[in-house]
């Protein structure tokens, strides 16, 4: 029992008089008046007034009086409501409240806002208090405790039928019995019971998983079913057992004692019956054993399962299972894959000169345990049935609760339906599925009918659905944005717009038949077990599955982009082809200044995405965005930059959040937000740098509140695009409301739907939707969404783990899967947000600028995207990747080859001719009379002004890029310009000072000029990269005068929490307002330099040196800057030329120093202009001719140079 439930008074429920280490401090400033909340970080009862002190202080030089109120939410209540106040000059002055939570409240935050008004000002604070009440209100479905009667000759699944109660027994103490249907955990003994969920103790199984009490007091616990067994002989009861692991570094458990009681139905309640199974275990594999219960055939019973923690009451480590208990009576129909059976012809599908014909064979259970045959004559492949889920029960199942009285099949326009009719605890329901072909592909379609009407907190609707086991296994698997997998073990890809962003996958079997899966509503997951023989896209709610054979998935999935019926939204044919400026910090006014600089150098068929400018920052306090936020610029600063962009014909968007609701936000309500099936409010995103707690918004609430901030932006801001979070990020989501109504995803999708469609008709011209990552169920009404295309990998330590799919595999490419099929239709930009791209590797090596991420844009067909708004790398990726993504736009992908079966070498042929041939794998790949190193790519769109081509290739040895077209020519021979500041820096030594404190000493050497206004950054951090302490510190002086050799040292304290033996690592850098630099040396994926292995002894700090690798980067580099011959020009620089009226144009990449550019001309010239970036004539000078060939040694002061006649 908590101190404070023994406290009386108006102190009862308080925590602590301190704001809650979260959000913004609840502090607000107007005027000379500043103003603070002092109220509870935590309320722990509702109904009980709380003690709040708002406490105003005036700092001008005069009286200041106004209005005070205090207003909350959802029925809490503020005494008094507002009061005058009067605050003398110079002064302060506290004012008393009392808050009231109302019954009925949740365990999360709750906000209290302050207003003090006086004048036509108003400072407004708001304090979050979290909650944690013992009433919280939770989601109590009304489950009848009515006996389950059992059919003869059938089985019967324990584990999914909610008609059941936990008994708990703390050994002393009476028993409690815990309402129908109740699982989790009970917070007075910590018991828990968790019923469906799949645990492997040696094999994957679905389980009744609990712990008996232990919280005060070991006791018992017994999960009781009331049955009407049948008058069968047999009558069993099978199951499996088994127990958790023991935990490292604990007392390991003595195991758990299994129990199986009966008792007659009406016994007392908490009665425990006679024991018929006992046996005592300590194993983690299961454990088989069955039941004879013949004896108890007839009769109304209570079947109990008992998990006791054995006979000396030791509950350590006692989590345990009961696998797949079932009631088997009499003759029970075990499952069968047999392919033999009577079946029926549906017709004919193919393509290309292919056919399959393709047969059903309904089975006892309908279409649910069919067989269901593609046969090309000397090739079958099948699988078996449809796994099918409603009310957490496996409606495929022979066991399965929901007892199937009947199927009936007909045939319907064409179709072949089979009506599947069940009857459960709450009453009945017809599954239909119906069959049909159009020629190329097989169709099935789901949904349910006459099934019973919603109740609070309970609805019946189509879970999941899926395609059963297979006949054969598949060697390859292709999915997302994507990526194929060779030999994949067991997976499941949850949908969205990380990793299954496509609503179809395919698969390449062994007998030489490739299948595609599509299904038109969101996926819950693709699943794969080779083990099983199972590959099946799955889906929830009414949905019309496609089933594609041919003899590649890339012929497949062309057919299911011409019959999918998706049609592009109105801004694709906008967007297609634009680089993309993907910019999350800067202020308004300078960035302003780098784009025109941009736009100097061409880079104007683009558009800017803005995400940082909303006016309580990233990320907070959202819904409320506008006006932005005045430490960025102001109002008319943010203007101006929109219109900078339109009038260079770039497109702009800002970055909106409709999934985040802050409880400091206006508006905020738990009615306008969404719950979990357990009756609990959904959190959203955590905002961790503020340390704010979202929730998220349901999906019907967010329109009024797009509207309301729309109208604001357009009025002030009139972008040209807009860019919406997470919508094509997370799928589409179900979703319950605070009253328990029941909203499924396909509605969710219609609102953000429906929410694009305004803003675009809103700000007019079919202004571009974009959101983030982007998956394909959206497509009709976004119109692009920045990618995230992931690699398969083991997942790195740290933070960014999650950014790769952990799946073990023989092998694993990326793949430009979702451009297969949508390419023409929905515009995906990049390849990924650079950290979530490189995924914990090195990003000079993988990150946005990077040779691995550039291959990957090519592969796919992406328009590039850059994080900067200027700078030599943003100007690079332009000129070399533009023209060709600009030809591909709105391309149709034609087909893809896997040169020699290499994963990694891969050649993409387009509609409209384009070629693409890119080398992702270690070694030289020769195509075309182009060397293509690892990362190197070649692309060819021919035209009929002329063929457009780019490439990262080898010449004389060296790797180097090019681009050409109708409109430019673009050579880089790659010299050696870095953006890595021109230092080292080494671990010098650890000098012990005792009372766990060190000095750490590093040696810096640098070599060129560093910009002011850095600082040393020093983190200790554990192995995934997370900061355990620091020792930043500053360097000798302002970092721009900083030369040559020095040394600086720092003491720092080992903290208590970190341990005798506890080992971390010694990581260093620089940083400053504008971010951390990029140094040389050891990185990791936060631009920190890894320089030393460390252990905390006890007493002292031990450490070696880690040896810095050699660096990859630099062999991607003309390091020894030898002249590279590119067609009609030689270089040992970067240079673009074009032709223009007054002659031709010749612009150096920007940065790095002097160097000679030979180029030959088709007709004399005579003069060379040099331009400044406003393209003034700075100087004219006579051509320098060298037998025949014009020579221009570029200055880097000079932004280009024209050769006119």
């Amino acid at each position: 029992m908590s101190i404070l439930s023994t406290l009386r008074g108006p102190l009862l429920c308080l925590a602590i008089l301190a704001p809650l280490p979260a959000s913004n401090p609840p502090v607000d400033t107007a005027g000379a008046l500043t103003v603070r909340i002092n109220g509870p970080a935590a309320i722990t009862q509702t109904g009980t007034p709380v003690p709040v002190q708002v406490v105003l202080e005036n700092a001008g030089a005069e009286l200041l009086r106004g209005r005070l109120r205090l207003t909350v939410i959802d029925g809490w209540s503020v005494a008094p409501a507002a009061v005058e106040f009067e605050v003398a000059a110079k002064s302060s002055r506290a004012y008393d409240f009392y808050v009231t939570a109302a019954p009925g409240s949740y365990s999360a935050l709750y906000p209290i806002h302050a207003y003090a008004e006086f004048g036509s000002l108003t400072a407004h604070p708001v304090l979050i208090v979290k909650t944690g009440f013992a009433d919280a209100p939770h989601a109590a479905r009304a489950i009848p405790w009515k006996p389950i009667e059992l059919a003869a000759d059938s089985g019967f699944a324990l584990w999914r039928t909610p008609v059941r109660r936990e008994v708990l027994q703390v050994f002393g103490s009476p028993p409690r019995t815990l309402p129908v249907g109740w699982e989790g955990s009970d917070p007075e003994t910590r018991a828990n019971a968790q019923f469906g969920a799949s645990v492997n103790r040696g094999k994957a199984r679905e389980c009744i998983a609990m712990h008996e009490p232990w919280y005060h007091g070991a006791g018992t616990i017994l999960t009781e079913f009331p049955l009407v067994m049948p008058r069968s002989d047999p009558l069993k009861l099978r199951f499996s057992n088994a127990v958790r692991d023991d935990t490292p570094g604990q007392a390991a458990g003595d195991g758990v004692t299994f129990r199986v009681r009966v008792l007659p139905l009406d016994a007392a309640e908490g009665q425990q019956g006679e024991i018929v199974f006992e046996r005592h275990l300590k194993a983690a594999i299961w454990q088989p054993a069955e039941v004879d219960l013949s004896r108890f055939a007839g009769q109304r019973v209570r079947l109990q399962l008992e998990s006791n923690p054995g006979p000396r009451n030791n509950t350590t480590n006692d989590q345990s299972y009961w696998a797949e208990p079932t009631l088997l009576a009499g003759k029970a129909p075990e499952p069968s894959g047999d392919l033999s059976g009577k079946y029926t012809v549906l017709g004919r599908i193919g393509q290309a000169g292919e056919a399959y014909q393709v047969l059903v064979s309904p089975r006892s259970r309908g279409l649910l345990d069919s067989m269901i045959e593609f046969n090309s004559g000397n090739r079958r492949l099948a699988f078996h049935g449809f796994s099918v889920r409603v009310a957490a029960d496996a409606l495929d199942d022979w066991r399965s609760p929901s007892v199937l009285t009947a199927v009936t099949n007909e045939q319907v326009n064409g179709r072949l339906r089979w009506r599947h009719s069940f009857r459960n605890w709450f009453g009945t329901f017809d599954l239909v599925g119906e069959l049909w072909l159009d020629g190329k592909a097989l169709h099935v379609h789901w949904k349910l009918e006459n099934a019973p009407a919603p109740q609070p907190w309970f609805a019946v609707y189509l879970e999941s659905a899926g395609a059963g086991p297979w006949n054969d296994t598949a060697q390859r698997v292709y999915a997302g944005d994507g990526n194929v997998l060779q030999d994949p073990a067991a997976f499941s890809l949850g949908f969205d717009g990380h990793r299954l962003s496509t609503s179809y996958a395919g698969f390449d079997f062994v007998n030489g038949i490739s299948m595609l899966e599509a299904v038109d509503a969101p996926p819950n997951l693709l699943e794969v077990d080779p083990k099983t023989r199972t590959y099946s896209l799955r889906a929830a709610h009414e949905q019309t599955m496609t089933f594609i054979p041919s003899r590649n998935v890339w012929d497949a999935v062309k057919v299911w982009r011409d019959i999918n019926g998706l049609q592009p939204a109105g801004g694709v044919s906008k967007l297609a082809g634009r680089f993309v400026f993907d910019l999350w910090g800067g202020n308004f006014a300078p960035s302003a200044t780098a784009l025109t600089r941009a736009f100097h150098y061409g880079l104007t068929d683009a558009m800017v995405v803005w995400h940082n400018w909303q006016r309580w920052g990233y990320d907070y306090r959202l819904p409320e965005i506008f006006p932005p936020n005045p430490a960025l610029g102001s109002t008319e600063d943010f203007a101006a930059l929109a219109e900078l962009c339109k009038k260079n014909g770039v497109l702009f968007a800002p970055h909106d959040n409709y999934i985040d609701f802050y409880p400091d936000a206006k508006g905020f309500s738990y009615d306008q937000i969404a719950f979990s099936a357990g009756g609990a409010p959904v959190k959203a995103w955590l905002n961790q740098g503020r340390d704010a707690q979202s929730y998220r918004w349901r999906a019907d609430r967010v329109l009024a509140a797009v509207e309301s901030n729309l109208l604001r932006i357009r009025a002030r801001i009139a972008p040209t695009a807009y860019f919406i979070d997470v919508w094509s990020s997370a799928g589409p989501y179900d979703y319950w409301t605070r009253d328990g109504a029941f909203h499924d995803r396909l509605s969710t999708r219609k609102v953000w739907a429906d929410a694009f469609n305004w803003i675009r008709r809103t700000l007019g011209d079919d202004a571009p939707q974009i959101s983030e990552s982007g998956h394909d169920q959206l497509i009709g009404a976004l119109d692009g969404a920045q990618t995230n295309h992931l690699r398969v990998d083991t997942p790195p330590e740290g933070e960014m783990g999650w950014t790769v799919w952990n799946i073990k595999v023989a092998d694993a490419e990326r793949i430009p899967w979702f451009d297969a099929a949508h390419h023409d239709r929905f515009i995906l930009h990049g390849a990924g947000y650079e950290n979530r791209y490189a995924g914990g590797l090195d990003t000079a090596m993988h990150g946005i600028y990077s040779d691995d991420y550039i291959t990957t844009e090519v592969l796919d067909g992406h328009p590039p995207m850059v994080p900067s708004p200027m700078g030599r790398e943003v100007v690079r990726k332009y000129w070399l990747l533009h023209d060709v993504m600009r030809s591909l736009a709105l391309a149709r992908f034609d087909s893809l080859e896997f040169a020699g079966g290499n994963l990694h070498r891969q050649h993409v042929k387009w509609r409209n001719g384009a070629e693409v041939w890119v080398n992702r794998g270690p070694g030289d790949w020769t195509v075309e009379a182009h060397t293509l190193p690892q990362y190197g790519f070649y692309a060819r769109v021919p035209a009929p002004e002329g063929t457009t081509e780019a490439a990262i290739e080898r010449r004389d040895g060296v790797i180097v890029e090019w681009s050409h077209s109708a409109r430019a020519a673009y050579s880089n021979a790659r010299p050696y310009v870095t953006d890595r500041l021109p230092l080292t820096v080494v671990a010098g030594g650890v000098d012990d000072l005792g009372g766990r404190q060190f000095r750490l000493t590093l040696n810096w050497n640098v070599t060129g000029p560093i910009p002011d206004g850095y600082r040393i950054l020093v983190h200790f951090t554990d192995a995934a990269g997370k900061i355990l302490f620091q020792g930043d510190h500053n360097g000798p002086g302002p970092s721009g005068r900083w030369r040559g050799e020095f040394r600086t040292s720092v003491v720092v304290r080992v903290p208590e929490t970190v341990t005798a033996g506890q080992r971390f690592e010694l990581r260093a850098g620089l940083f400053s307002n504008s971010g951390r630099a990029q140094l040389t040396g050891l990185n990791d994926d936060q631009r920190r330099l890894r320089l030393a292995a460390m252990e905390w002894t006890g007493g002292a700090v031990s450490w070696r040196p880690m040896a810095a690798q050699s660096d990859p980067l630099l062999s991607r580099f003309n390091k020894d800057s030898r002249p590279i011959s590119f067609d009609r020009l030689t270089t040992a620089g970067a240079v673009r030329v074009t032709e223009e009226a007054q002659g031709t144009l010749l612009i150096p990449l920007p940065g790095g120093g002097p160097f000679e550019i030979r180029l030959r001309l088709p007709t004399p010239a005579r003069t060379v202009e040099a331009l400044s970036e406003s393209r003034e004539v700075l100087s004219r000078l006579p051509v320098r001719l060298e037998n025949g060939v014009i020579v221009i040694e570029r200055d880097p002061a000079i932004f280009a140079y024209r050769i006119v006649e």
